[in-house]
């Protein structure tokens, strides 16, 4: 293929990603600042909405435990930076966390995988994240609730709210998160990267205590293996790209470069269970295989250049 195609191919492939991306993220942000709530619980006052006004970033989520709120609020109520962790991706928390300065309190996120009574008795003042983040108010069994710890640096407010259902017999835990800046940072950038990063996370620690409180185990290797399942879906994606712009056959990359992208985009926000990640990531190996088997086909099918030796 001459150069000039390559280039053409090059432009094409760029602006399909980009109106690819737009329109998955306006299909996703809409849901992320709802997500798993209804129409009543996002539009419900709830404890701790009288500490903002003008959020830049303001979310209502939910889940549905099967399990009574007594067996729920023991992994709540141990929420903590040096407590049971956050339930979602220590990797993540670690790099944030040494951001935001906690390697000066010694802090390292792990998630407990046990209820631990020394935690078990969370007081207003209690810290949460080190220097960002307290307990602000506790109902035992019905919600807890954090605030900022300098709201003129950013005023957080992070709400767990527990509710029987099935007569006790499960819980609706919704979370509500709210976070206002100063007016140097609320700007639309600021606030998508706040939604896109926090929800991510938000949607792990969900799943996490869902998973706990119904009497799930999370293995060691649970956060390397997801992590490596996305890796794989982003390294098939630029394979395909990379073979949409440099062979002549392009449809079939095309798929397989536009199935990854919104797999990433399902693997990162939806979260499926590990063996729906593996299914994903095994239909778009098996995606590129015949483009692999059809460049070796041409290869083969390229005639020898010809050696011209010298008359002696």
């Amino acid at each position: 293929m001459r150069i000039g195609t390559r280039l053409r191919r090059l432009s094409a492939g760029l602006v399909i990603l980009g109106v690819l991306l737009v329109a998955l993220f306006a299909l996703t942000l809409p849901a992320i600042q709802r997500w798993g709530a209804t129409e009543e619980e996002v539009a419900r006052n709830l404890p701790g909405d009288e500490l903002l006004t003008h959020p830049l970033v303001h979310w209502t989520h939910a889940i549905t435990i099967q399990a009574p709120p007594d067996a729920v609020w023991p992994w709540i109520a141990q929420l903590g930076d040096t407590r049971g962790g956050y339930y979602s991706y220590t990797f993540i928390e670690n790099q944030v966390g040494a951001l935001t300065g906690a390697a000066d309190y010694n802090v390292v996120y792990v998630n407990a995988d046990h209820i631990h009574p020394e935690w078990q008795d969370p007081k207003p003042g209690d810290s949460l994240i080190q220097s960002v983040l307290q307990v602000h108010a506790v109902a035992p069994g019905q919600y807890l609730l954090a605030n900022s710890i300098d709201p003129s640096v950013m005023n957080w407010v992070w709400l767990w709210h527990l509710e029987p259902l099935a007569q006790g017999q499960q819980t609706r835990l919704i979370v509500r998160m709210a976070i206002e800046t100063g007016p140097e940072v609320a700007n639309p950038v600021m606030g998508f990267m706040m939604d896109i990063g926090g929800f991510v996370m938000e949607q792990n620690m969900l799943q996490g205590i869902k998973l706990r409180a119904e009497g799930g185990f999370e293995p060691g290797w649970t956060e390397p293996v997801e992590i490596g399942l996305w890796l794989m879906a982003l390294l098939v994606g630029v394979m395909a790209a990379v073979q949409f712009v440099l062979r002549p056959a392009w449809l079939v990359p095309l798929v397989v470069a536009v199935g990854a992208v919104v797999a990433l985009c399902i693997l990162t926000f939806v979260q499926p269970a590990l063996w729906l990640r593996l299914i994903i990531d095994l239909a778009l190996l098996l995606g590129v295989l015949p483009i692999w088997r059809l460049s070796a086909q041409a290869q083969q099918m390229r005639p020898p250049v010809p050696v011209h030796l010298p008359q002696g």
